[in-house]
């Protein structure tokens, strides 16, 4: 009940990796994912691009989205048309 506050929109999804440690999200953390949440700018999402699942923040200024890291080892990744 704490945790989940729309049980039909709701997963738990495992982390993998260190590109959020920043935001203190860490390797084999479990995040609780409310997908009726509307992503905006600076949001922490779940994305599935190109088939690869990634925890990144949303970054979305006028036609520009990125996702980005709390890694500075890795860059952001800039969604450009053709990609899914």
């Amino acid at each position: 009940e704490y945790l989940v506050r729309n049980p039909v929109a709701t997963f738990f999804f495992p982390v993998e990796g260190d590109s959020m440690e920043g935001a203190e999200i860490f390797d084999g953390d479990i995040l609780v994912v409310d997908r009726s949440i509307k992503a905006q700018h600076g949001h922490i999402v779940i994305a599935f691009v190109d088939g690869e699942r990634l925890v990144k923040r949303l970054f979305r200024r006028g036609d520009k989205v990125a996702l980005v890291a709390e890694n500075p080892s890795y860059p952001p990744l800039v969604i450009r048309e053709g990609m899914e």
